[in-house]
């Protein structure tokens, strides 16, 4: 097949560009952290907040239309299309889907094994009228974490793992 044009000069570090925008990001955030670590929070707060109040279920929407635009592009002639110029894929199908669905489930399991809990001890869920911090609190956030699965990773992320996985 065609030989891939001749690609910008890179380090060993990936795209320069992305590179320094990536770490100067999160040094500027880091650094307004250390300065001013409640007007960040603030900051948080408030666009999390207005994200909340202004787009509030379109997040679901969005995922299930997401679902079914992937399922729909499965069925057009466009799923055909080869990414990257290969005449044949570098690993197969097993292999690909083995690493992109343990990625997101292990992922989504170290970060909500951890911060969940945590969570559910420092801010007691509703169900519960322990106080946040406490001991008693241990027993709600426990409780609280059980049912993590069907808030975070539920029917809808289930299905659209699955749907794709079945499409590729």
């Amino acid at each position: 097949m065609n030989q891939p044009p001749q690609q910008a000069k890179r380090s060993g570090l990936g795209d320069p560009i992305v590179l320094t925008l990536t770490v100067g990001f999160i040094v500027a955030f880091l650094a307004l952290s250390f300065y001013d670590l409640d007007g960040v929070a603030g900051a948080i707060g408030t666009g999390f907040a207005w994200t909340t109040r202004v787009l509030g279920s379109y997040f679901q929407v969005l995922l299930l239309l997401t679902f079914f635009i992937a399922i729909g592009i499965a069925m057009t002639p466009a799923a055909k299309a080869r990414i990257g110029n290969l005449d044949a894929p570098e690993m197969s199908t097993f292999k690909w889907l083995s690493i992109i669905l343990c990625t997101l489930l292990a992922g989504g399991g170290v970060f909500f094994a951890t911060g969940e809990p945590l969570y559910h001890f420092v801010v007691t869920p509703p169900a519960f009228d322990t106080q946040p911090g406490t001991a008693e609190a241990v027993a709600g956030a426990n409780k609280g974490s059980s049912t993590d699965v069907l808030h975070i990773n539920g029917l809808n992320g289930a299905s659209v793992q699955s749907g794709q996985a079945e499409f590729i």
